[in-house]
């Protein structure tokens, strides 16, 4: 079998520690769903829009001077004295970008300090880092089984060294260990410039052609270059629990639809994957706490009950609607995920459901 032979040969490389052979075979019956009108290159394993000469009938039109005579239809000729070319559709592979959020909030744990995640940054123990990476290279796998053209890039205050261009499986053994090998960066957001908004933009001006853009994130970092004033969301709490009327006045998800407007339909098809967890979006905390933003390093004191946890919930719930109305308002799908999901079991479901793969 392919994927004993792609797993054997590579016994002497680094373990792939998120990733095993059982894995990817639950992901062999699975593609993308695309839209038609995604640009790509023209040999590919995908239907496209353009109709060009081909032996595979479905169109004509007149011939001209430098058309392959190969394509000419002769019945046609016979019947009409008139030369025509036969067309038919043009198979391409997909362009498709995956974008991994690493900032500092992707690695939050509730069992795990800052200082602990601060000296293991190659193994935070984070579930929620891990489900990022998994689902990344869950997708990057169907993209390459797929004979698609993938590329992948990691961010946080800014883009990373990325990992390709590549296309075909042979790619998939050294896709994996790089996203294995991705370290998590710590306080970045306090410099300014710079974010999940400013690394989008870079992103679309570096890549005309378009393509299926993937964002997986927990759309957290979001110091942006148009304000470098405003104070950035914490990773336990995306509004401070008890300052309602300063939040009120800072729209992050209004910088995300700025920067989606940079990816537009139909050269460009998006998918919002926001990664949060339990504890985030749910915290059971009770009492006085000193609460760090991971993205900065900021602390403030705060005092949590009852009240201020389901103000706190109410309002993540309003921003995660917020976001998903965003992303429709410039044609992206939004899919919020869980890092406790199952994979196999709620992961794949809820994507296909969302349209994302078939």
């Amino acid at each position: 079998m392919w994927l004993h032979s792609i797993f054997d040969r590579n016994k002497k490389t680094a373990p792939l520690l998120l990733f095993d052979e059982v894995f990817m075979q639950r992901l062999e019956r699975f593609s993308f769903r695309t839209a038609p009108t995604l640009r790509g290159a023209m040999a590919g394993e995908r239907p496209s829009r353009k109709l060009r000469a081909a032996l595979d009938f479905s169109d004509h039109r007149p011939y001209a001077p430098g058309d392959d005579w190969r394509f000419i239809d002769w019945k046609a000729y016979s019947r009409h004295e008139e030369l025509f070319v036969k067309l038919g559709e043009s198979p391409q592979s997909v362009n498709i970008h995956i974008l991994l959020d690493c900032s500092s909030s992707m690695v939050w744990s509730p069992a795990r300090s800052v200082s602990e995640i601060e000296n293991n940054l190659q193994d935070p123990q984070s579930n929620k880092w891990d489900r990022a990476r998994r689902l990344a290279g869950a997708l990057g796998y169907l993209g390459l089984a797929g004979g698609e053209r993938l590329e992948f890039t990691p961010f946080a205050h800014t883009l990373d060294y990325g990992f390709g261009p590549i296309q075909g499986k042979r790619q998939i053994i050294p896709l994996l260990q790089f996203i294995t090998g991705i370290p998590p960066s710590l306080y970045q957001a306090e410099k300014e410039g710079g974010g999940l908004v400013h690394s989008l933009t870079s992103y679309a001006g570096s890549h005309p052609q378009g393509g299926l853009l993937i964002l997986i994130s927990d759309l957290l970092n979001t110091a942006t270059p148009f304000s470098s004033e405003e104070p950035s969301l914490e990773a336990e709490l995306p509004y401070s629990p008890d300052e309602e009327e300063q939040a009120e006045g800072i729209e992050e998800w209004e910088d995300l639809a700025e920067a989606l407007r940079y990816f537009p339909p139909p050269r460009w098809q998006v998918l919002v994957l926001h990664l949060l967890t339990e504890p985030e979006i749910n915290p059971t905390l009770e009492g006085d706490f000193d609460l760090q933003d991971l993205e900065t390093g900021q602390s403030l004191p705060f005092h949590l009950d009852e009240a201020t946890l389901a103000q706190y919930r109410l309002r993540v719930r309003r921003w995660c609607a917020d976001v998903q109305s965003a992303c429709a308002r410039r044609g992206a799908t939004y899919a919020r995920v869980l890092a406790e999901w199952p994979f196999e079991k709620a992961v794949i479901p809820y994507l296909r459901q969302r349209g994302v793969i078939q």
